[in-house]
């Protein structure tokens, strides 16, 4: 796939932008957690959730026209612009200073990051959408495993390796500055992509206002989504998962301080295992899923998934009976590593079938409006219970709220598993019947 120019380039952007976006959410978080803790704030998981769910928003109040946007647009250009509008307003963050009041400090990243977050949102669906243009159809699974390979790697890079190194050695504010500069050079990287095919308004459209056109096409995708039950449990998959990252993501700061015991700035030390799964789960995931099924890879994993998240809630408190004190803090962080690494290794097999899934069962002309409300669908999804966990874990503690979590998604697992085990015994029942009937117990006709 790599000896395809044009793929090679889309791959490249990916890969840049999407390490460039990690470093930044990593420097977000650090500096709200400051903010948190030089004025002595309560709630701080609620304060950096908040940063989570301002990235998240623009998903739900633009996914639709994001989509239709796509579908009728040059993707070449319109990547192009994303990526200028991505630059101009990590410059914003620049501007906000430590002096101000600590309202203000806050309003002003949780807007900022909001703006940072339309961007990203008009960036996804045009990137999932190009990829099958720009990829045989044969090539499909391989294409989305690298993408998701390259996806994982990303945040392995920009936030447990590169993010944390150029915060410590250089600062945030160089930080951001540098990614100015990169985003403004894959805008220039991905204007030497062929031009892609922009699909053309239908017939029946053409003589209506651009508002109600624009209605018409949002009602289209939606249509063509609930016609499809395949493509239905495809977004159902693909938000339970990123809704159960998004939820691990804004509890992994106050689980590194404390469970682990580590400062804040070492969560690299549960985000890089569980990139180095994900690794090995995008590799393994296209033999594994031709022995068993994507369906039946996609429940295991959940029930796998909710098994670990229970794993890592408790690692402290099983690790503490072993030990007349406290468990030394290097045993606690390397039980949690291994179960990271596992839940990454889950995450790979739910998310790339799903994405397979996604592309195969929608075409060209709709195909960005599917994504774009597979993102609506999940971040309106993931709004509230992001929001409810990091409260929650402020009472109750972040290893109560885990576990609850761990709950749930492993029992959708096994509950999807019993069910698709129920058909399929249901389904051999019944051939075998008819087997033993033989043709002579049908109907005269």
């Amino acid at each position: 796939m790599l000896r395809n120019g044009p793929f090679l380039r889309l791959w490249l952007t990916q890969a840049i932008t999407q390490t460039c976006q990690n470093m930044i959410n990593f420097a977000l978080l650090l500096r709200v957690r400051d903010v948190v803790e030089i004025h002595d704030l309560p709630q701080a998981n609620t304060a950096i959730s908040l940063v989570i769910l301002a990235f998240s928003l623009p998903a739900v109040l633009f996914g639709p026209l994001a989509g239709v946007i796509a579908d009728r647009s040059n993707k070449r250009t319109l990547l192009a612009l994303l990526n200028v509008a991505r630059a101009a307003t990590v410059l914003l963050f620049l501007v906000i200073r430590p002096g101000w009041h600590v309202e203000t400090i806050l309003a002003a990243y949780y807007i900022v990051t909001f703006v940072f977050g339309i961007a990203g949102q008009f960036f996804a669906p045009v990137l999932g959408a190009t990829i099958p243009v720009v990829t045989p159809r044969t090539q499909l699974m391989s294409a989305n495993a690298l993408f998701n390979l390259t996806s994982t790697a990303a945040q392995l890079i920009g936030f447990a390796a590169v993010g944390p190194i150029l915060v410590r050695v250089v600062g945030i504010d160089s930080l951001f500055l540098g990614t100015i500069v990169v985003y403004l050079a894959c805008a220039a990287l991905v204007m030497t992509i062929p031009e892609t095919p922009v699909v053309a308004v239908a017939a029946g459209t053409q003589s209506l206002s651009p508002t109600r056109r624009l209605f018409s096409d949002m009602k289209e995708g939606l249509v063509f989504i609930l016609q499809d039950p395949a493509l239905m449990r495809a977004i159902g998959y693909l938000t339970l998962a990123s809704t159960t990252f998004l939820l691990v993501a804004t509890l992994g700061p106050e689980f590194v301080t404390s469970v682990i015991g580590l400062p804040k700035e070492d969560i690299g030390f549960v985000v890089a295992p569980a990139g180095f799964g994900v690794l090995a789960g995008v590799v393994l995931v296209p033999r594994i899923a031709r022995r068993i099924g994507r369906d039946w890879l996609i429940d295991l994993s959940l029930a796998v998934a909710g098994l670990m998240l229970a794993f890592m809630a408790i690692s402290r408190a099983f690790l503490n009976l072993f030990w007349t004190a406290a468990a030394p803090v290097a045993f606690v962080a390397l039980m949690t590593g291994v179960f990271a690494m596992l839940l990454g290794v889950c995450n790979a097999f739910i998310l790339v079938p799903s994405q397979t899934m996604l592309q195969e069962r929608s075409n060209e002309a709709v195909r960005a409006r599917v994504y774009a409300t597979f993102f609506t669908i999940s971040n309106s999804v993931a709004f509230i219970p992001i929001f409810f966990a990091a409260a929650a874990a402020d009472i109750f503690g972040v290893e109560n709220v885990l576990l609850v979590v761990a709950a749930l998604v492993g029992g959708l697992g096994i509950a999807g598993l019993i069910h698709r085990r129920s058909s399929e015994l249901a389904r051999w029942e019944r051939v075998q019947t008819g087997h033993r009937q033989g043709p002579d117990s049908l109907p005269s006709p």
